[in-house]
């Protein structure tokens, strides 16, 4: 034997070894693994929802509510270019509440329907500021209607496509940041139109619960000003049955350090419903004005006395509408406990641009309360005692709850806020507990009889072609080898369609052995010699082989592009298949007839 079959040898053999070796701890169950096998190599094939059964949701993607935010936010950063258009605010610097209100003076923003927004100048000169080139400079808007004194701008219609596509496509790789912090690698997540599946094999109710709390959240955070020195609750009347009106004494800047607020509240059963609904209302009949939000969080009850019950109740903070700083700021989040009342609370730190902008924030809002909003629910409203630098900053869940009540969510938030927010709110449209589609017997039987058909197989081919069957049975065995070790490899989930791939891999791997061997033993009847006829047969042979193989890949592309969930599945193990049977059917076959021919220098090759 030559050298150059020793390498080739030695290459199969390390292939081997390192296939077995990847594929070993997904076979544990039946072949049992040493643990430094199982710690080396801690990837494994994830049985699918199909066979064991599991959980699958779905989910729609509220676009229109990421379409609303793209639109505020513009609307935003039009008022801030004309602030420095004004000569207000400088440039590269983000303007300060009071600078904020007196370009409000000279220009009012307002929604104009889902996709768009008017400003009004109070000076009709002012109008000539907002002209062509800052409008197309934002790249998405484009101008709608002009009049002496309104401007109205829109979001064009081929950059609210995108940002649609954009919003499911987020959500998608959210929610799966979301489930791989919890540890669940083997769920998958899919895009369907607007929709978002997540299928989670096997699992227990526990931690079905779990994920869909943490995937249900928006976890939008923002950091808003409380605007304390406004009346706007003193002026509602007639306030709905249930509500009341109560007053505090906060800080309201440095100049007003004892300014008495009102604010509304409601307790009891049902009462945060009861106070959204009748928030809800004062916006939708735009009683609240556009630059400000009323928003509710939990009302503090003090500490209670032994033995009595902590009844639930909420109230309003009057907030400047405008986010001096976001989620989008987070580098990391950590669950911490406050030692001094033994109370949890998630602590968030910054990263550059975000610490800058939270010591600019702290720093020109002193003595006045900063609202840290959770999905558009207070979650505390601390008053800013002096400027923070460092970076850091903790939110704080308390309220009417246990110690594990509020380390739960604590570490729940901590979850999605280090997997970032939703782009939009996510509704359940659908939810199934799946149990196995063939039930534990049924698949027992199945795999009993594809295994039977296997054998049958390769007993017909050891039968029929002799040596030349020999071989490729071995071939056979080897790309089973290889192809469940990179399925392994790439922790891939296993399904019925998957198997599916893969017996009709198995009768692929045999076609191309078959053609070999009809090929070798057409060489042999023209008295050829075993090694001769072994060269010009694989040589005659590759070439159909190879076409066959790369159209089939090629429609295994084609279906990967435009399936979904299991016909990908299928397409996948389907073009891995094709591989390993290449190089198994191809180079390790030949290393073997080589061996027969070369090494024990048969002088005739029973091949049928």
């Amino acid at each position: 034997m030559d050298r150059g079959w020793y390498l080739r040898l030695g290459f199969v053999v390390t292939c081997v070894v390192a296939a077995w070796l990847a594929l070993w701890p997904s076979v544990d169950a039946w072949i049992p693994a040493p643990e430094w096998v199982k710690s080396t190599f801690t990837h494994q094939i994830a049985p699918g929802l199909d066979i064991r059964g599991g959980l699958r949701l779905q989910y729609e993607v509220e676009v229109d509510e990421a379409v609303a935010d793209r639109r505020d936010f513009r609307a935003q950063q039009v008022v801030e270019r004309l602030c420095q258009q004004f000569e207000i605010c400088e440039e590269n610097e983000p303007p300060t509440r009071e600078q904020l209100d007196e370009t409000a003076e000279r220009v009012r923003v307002a929604t104009a329907g889902e996709q768009g927004f008017r400003l009004t100048f109070t000076n009709p000169e002012d109008v000539a500021e907002l002209d062509r080139d800052l409008i197309t400079s934002f790249g998405d808007l484009r101008e709608a209607q002009r009049t002496e004194t309104t401007v109205t701008l829109e979001l064009r219609d081929d950059s609210l496509e995108r940002l649609r596509d954009t919003a499911v496509e987020q959500a998608r790789e959210t929610i799966g940041n979301r489930i791989d912090e919890m540890g669940l690698r083997e769920a998958s997540v899919m895009t369907r139109d607007t929709d978002i599946i997540v299928e989670l094999p096997g699992a227990s109710e526990a931690q079905f619960q779990q994920m869909r709390e943490i995937i249900a959240r928006t976890a939008r955070l923002e950091f808003k000003v409380v605007d304390d020195l406004a009346d706007f609750v003193q002026t509602l009347q007639d306030l709905p049955e249930g509500i009341e009106r109560a007053s505090e004494v906060v800080s309201a800047g440095e100049e007003n350090p004892q300014e008495i607020v009102y604010y509304l509240t409601a307790s009891g059963e049902g009462s945060r419903d009861r106070l959204q609904a009748y928030v809800l209302s004062l916006r939708d009949s735009g009683q609240i004005p556009e630059d400000h939000q009323l928003a509710i969080g939990q009302a503090d009850q003090g500490e209670p006395e032994e033995g009595e019950e902590v009844e639930e109740a909420w109230r309003t903070y009057y907030l400047y509408d405008r986010a001096e700083l976001t989620g989008d700021a987070i580098d990391d989040a950590s669950v911490s406990v406050d030692p001094q009342d033994n109370q949890p609370y998630v602590s968030i730190v910054f990263n550059g641009a975000g610490a800058r902008a939270f010591e600019r924030l702290t720093g020109a809002n002193v003595k006045r309360r900063m609202a840290i909003v959770l999905d558009d629910r207070v979650a505390s409203a601390p008053v800013i005692q002096q400027r923070i630098g460092g970076g850091r900053a903790q939110i704080t869940l308390g309220g009417f709850r246990d110690y594990n009540q509020i380390l739960n969510e604590a570490n729940q938030l901590t979850i999605v806020l280090r997997a970032g927010a939703l782009p939009a709110p996510i509704r359940p449209a659908n939810e199934q507990l799946i149990g196995p589609t063939l039930g534990a017997d049924s698949i027992v039987q199945g795999a009993i009889g594809a295994g039977l058909g296997v054998l049958l197989v390769l007993l017909f081919m050891a039968f029929y072609y002799q040596v030349g069957g020999l071989v490729a049975d071995v071939a056979v065995f080897l790309n089973v080898i290889f192809l469940l070790a990179v399925l392994a490899a790439f922790e891939a989930t296993l399904t019925m369609p998957g198997i599916a791939g893969i017996a009709l891999t198995i009768g692929m791997a045999v076609d191309a052995n078959v053609l070999i061997n009809e090929r070798i033993r057409d060489e042999m009847r023209l008295g050829k010699s075993p090694r001769s006829a072994v060269e010009l047969g694989y040589q005659r042979a590759f070439t159909s082989i190879f076409d066959s193989q790369i159209t089939t890949f090629i429609a295994g592309v084609v279906l990967y592009q435009y399936g979904s969930g299991p016909i990908r599945g299928f397409a996948v193990t389907l073009m891995i298949g094709i591989v390993t049977s290449l190089f198994t059917g191809v180079f390790c076959s030949k290393v073997v007839f080589d061996w027969v021919v070369r090494g024990l220098k048969v002088r005739r090759l029973p091949v049928g």
